[in-house]
């Protein structure tokens, strides 16, 4: 059997008010050489029939069942399971554009062996497969190692569904999800650990970035993993704290260039205690304030003067007030920009800030 230039993964979880419309979008490509592997999670609703009669529809559909692990466990499964040389994950609820595959086969024409193709992402659906206005005409911009703390502002680096990964490399360097991550926040561990072995092994290697959304994330599903609390765990801290690591080390980035990353680090660290409760909110706020990596972190934002509204809560070890602070974030934002703005005055009004 001749395999398939692309293999897509779909993890299968209570996907039935989704799923036809996902498979829509993948028997819409233009580009047709293709393997599907939807990977029904032990769901306990209709999914698994329904991947089972989506593969009756179409040869290149694949039905793969497992007990319920976890969406790690199941894009695990499809790494293993993957026939074609590259591979693209898409979750149930979302959508690929008709052209994503003939945009990112022509992409790797153009690309060296050493660089990785990423591509933009919309929650507007109308958008997804239209360059936007402000690309200015220009479809693709490359990216140098260098230059990854501004690719951060595109806001693409922690999404596994915008990217293109080598499924020879993922099985030799045994790239796999960290299947104790449950919450949702599995995609930039994988992420900083696949840019670190590939850029290990390809140092000249850049990022080739198609600026159209071919990518369509769906905003509305409520019981998305991703929509729910999620209380602090270490792989939290780890994953910013690994990738700033590579920044400074293996890619040379600008220390001046970090300040997205640092910013999002306890943006999102603040909503770790905002979603703990009582005392499992101190326990975490103890464990934060105990890791050197924290220390590490909020030290380089000092010595850069790079400013967030939760920097000085963090540095006085109120987790009572960045969860307040992350709880108005979340709502009307008053007490949000107060802060915000106070916090930015008591540093001497002259801290990089957004």
């Amino acid at each position: 059997m001749v395999s398939p230039f692309f293999t897509v993964v779909i993890p299968v979880y209570k996907g039935v008010d989704f799923l036809e419309g996902c498979a829509e979008s993948l028997l819409a490509q233009t580009f047709r050489d293709f393997e599907a592997l939807f990977i029904e999670d032990g769901s306990p609703d209709e999914s698994g029939a329904l991947c089972d009669r989506l593969a009756a529809r179409d040869e290149r559909f694949v039905s793969l069942h497992q007990p319920n692990g976890g969406v790690t466990s199941a894009r695990n499964h499809g790494i293993r399971a993957a026939r074609g040389r590259w591979l693209l994950f898409l979750d149930q609820d979302d959508r690929f554009a008709p052209g994503l595959m003939q945009a990112v086969f022509e992409a790797l024409g153009k690309s060296s062996p050493e660089d990785l193709v990423h591509w933009a992402f919309t929650g507007v659906r109308q958008q997804a497969g239209l360059l936007p206005p402000e690309a200015g005409g220009e479809p693709i911009r490359f990216y140098s190692q260098r230059e990854l703390g501004l690719f951060y502002g595109a806001g693409n680096t922690h999404y596994i569904w915008t990217k293109l990964f080598s499924v020879e490399f993922l099985r030799e360097h045994s790239l796999y999800f960290d299947e104790r991550i449950q919450d949702g926040t599995d995609d930039l561990p994988f992420v900083v650990a696949y840019w670190h072995a590939w850029f290990s092994c390809h140092p000249g290697g850049r990022i080739l970035y198609l600026k159209t959304p071919y990518y369509y994330y769906e905003m509305g599903n409520e019981a998305s993993v991703s929509n729910r609390l999620q209380p602090y765990q270490p792989s939290h801290l780890a994953m910013f704290t690994d990738l700033l690591r590579d920044y400074l080390t293996l890619y040379k980035v600008p220390e001046e260039d970090c300040f997205l990353l640092c910013r999002q680090a306890l943006h999102t660290l603040s909503y770790g205690l905002y979603s703990a409760r009582g005392p499992a909110r101190r326990r975490a706020a103890r464990q934060l304030w105990n890791a050197p990596e924290c220390r590490r972190l909020l030290d380089f934002m000092g010595r850069q003067h790079f400013y967030s509204p939760f920097y000085l809560p963090w540095r006085a070890r109120a987790a009572w007030l960045c969860a307040a602070l992350f709880g108005s974030f979340l709502g009307g934002r008053f007490l949000y920009e107060k802060c915000d703005w106070l916090g930015w005055y008591l540093l001497g009004g002259r801290w990089k800030r957004l």
